[in-house]
């Protein structure tokens, strides 16, 4: 019998939470409040309850509900659960309110949060708002907070196809998903906006070039990421600011 490992990431996540604030790593919030909270109360609970192996188990995982108004992935299982933080990219063909943003694309760094998704849902759900508060670490392989979240791979676009490369190192190599769009959903009411609004839900399929069983990737939790309405104003190519939870699916 053992704690799950999982228990002791999130025990080290609520101990180091003083000193990051000392450190004016990022601004307390409230949103950081309630995190923290329900960090400490499942802490609570795990001392008493849950002592047992398997709780990266990734076939626990499930969708949020909201993601219902796009295709499910029907006989398809849950494969890994990234926290996607980076930018959404876009193109201004002049500066004038009669134009309007183009989108081109997007980069970001994904972290792997599977075993959150797998076992405190509610606590994935709110990572992509407080991600989005907080800068990307300066070393690229460090572990991202505020849930000590290692890197995965990257998210980017390949001639236009987005492509999530989660092979991060030569000794952790999960795959390459190539995809397309397959549908969209508005961000529900109440996701975080930042200054223009929260990019929609995604789903994506697999496409030629994939390596790995994987067919779809879903893009959920959305916060900020969206373009103003027009480009008035705007340089010709800029980037704003997004976080977002992916989940992928395979045979």
């Amino acid at each position: 019998m053992r704690f799950v490992p999982l228990i002791i990431c999130l025990a080290a996540i609520s101990l180091a939470a003083p000193t990051q604030f000392l450190n004016d790593a990022y601004d307390w919030t409230d949103e950081l409040a309630e995190f923290y909270g329900k960090v400490s109360q499942y802490i609570n609970t795990a001392r008493h309850s849950i002592r047992v192996p398997g709780a990266c188990e990734a076939s626990k995982i499930a969708l949020p509900s909201h993601a219902s108004g796009m295709t499910g992935p029907s006989g398809l299982k849950p494969r890994y659960v990234a926290l996607g933080r980076g930018t959404q990219n876009y193109t201004c063909a002049d500066s004038t309110s009669t134009s309007t943003p183009v989108a081109v694309g997007a980069v970001a760094r994904l972290y792997n949060a599977t075993c959150i998704a797998a076992n405190y849902p509610d606590l994935l759900a709110k990572l992509p708002d407080l991600a989005y508060r907080i800068p990307l670490p300066t070393n690229e392989y460090a572990s991202f907070p505020p849930a000590n979240l290692v890197l995965m791979g990257h998210h980017f676009f390949t001639d236009a196809i987005p492509e999530f490369n989660l092979n991060t190192t030569p000794k952790k190599h999960n795959g390459i998903v190539m995809t397309k769009k397959g549908g969209a959903i508005d961000a529900p009411p109440g996701a975080v906006s930042g200054q223009y609004g929260a990019v929609p839900w995604l789903y994506l399929t697999s496409t030629d070039g994939t390596v790995g069983n994987y067919k779809s990737v879903y893009r959920v939790n959305t916060a900020a990421g969206s373009p103003p309405k027009t480009c008035e104003g705007m340089p010709p190519a800029f980037q704003i600011q997004y976080a977002a939870n992916y989940y992928f699916f395979g045979e």
